[in-house]
């Protein structure tokens, strides 16, 4: 592997080490200050916020793009693609089926506050910052690939939150999995937006979801079997358009 593939994978795990150290340290500081429920979702979510800080201070000087964190400029083509996404709605409903819960409207305000700003924090750096790096010296194969990698071994640590082995299994297996179908829609529609809203319902769903235990482990395996089923055709949909695009 030559010195640019080399530097491009650094800089790529250095970024995917940086966002997660986030609710790391967000959540270290909650078990310090022994915080409840409630206010630990504001401060995770305002971690989240606040890893947002170096890649705005790098648009606003210019050494960054809006293109280059995942913001691009409107392009009808490719926003019409994103309509293609619709059909990901299937994915919501096997956890659904049994409706949902809300504890307390601040309970529902906190959950609401945290995934949002989870979605927006990781889509950037994941599928906006990192594949930036990769694309200096990767095709789009290796690109989905170490991108879907590096988003998958980010999620280990925070799926080690329960001693059922069967969970931990499912929601590292989920982490790839989403991974893999996030950044093959970035590539397809080039904006992270639709994204960024797919990863906010995904998280949000689980946590106000009637069903728990054994039921929410099925619906959790129907579920990832969908996001497979879904990231295996966009594989299929980005090969085709290479195979135009050089022929």
């Amino acid at each position: 592997m030559n010195k640019g593939k080399i530097h491009a994978l650094r800089k790529s795990f250095l970024w995917g080490i940086y966002i997660l150290l986030f609710p790391i340290l967000s959540g270290v500081l909650s078990e310090i200050l022994s915080l409840g429920t409630i206010e630990t979702l504001f401060l995770q979510g305002s971690f989240m916020l606040a890893s947002l800080v170096v890649p705005l201070i790098f648009v606003l000087i210019g050494k960054w793009k809006w293109e280059e964190i995942g913001f691009s400029k409107y392009d009808a083509k490719c926003s019409r693609k994103a309509y293609h996404f619709l059909p990901l709605i299937a994915i919501f409903i096997p956890a659904a089926i049994q409706g949902f819960y809300f504890k307390s409207k601040i309970y529902l305000f906190g959950n609401l506050f945290l995934y949002l700003t989870v979605g927006i924090a990781e889509e950037i750096y994941f599928r906006g910052i990192i594949p930036k790096y990769l694309s200096k010296a990767f095709s789009a194969k290796w690109i989905i690939i170490f991108s879907t990698l590096i988003f998958g071994i980010g999620h280990i640590a925070t799926a080690f939150t329960t001693s059922n082995g069967w969970e931990i299994f499912l929601t590292v297996l989920n982490a790839f999995l989403f991974g893999w179908l996030a950044i093959e829609m970035e590539i397809i529609s080039k904006n992270i937006i639709p994204i960024i809203m797919l990863h906010f319902l995904f998280d949000f769903e689980t946590k106000i979801v009637v069903m728990n235990g054994s039921t929410l482990l099925i619906a959790e395996c129907v579920r990832g079997a969908i996001v497979f089923a879904a990231a295996g055709w966009l594989a299929i949909v980005i090969q085709r358009n290479l195979k135009q695009r050089y022929s």
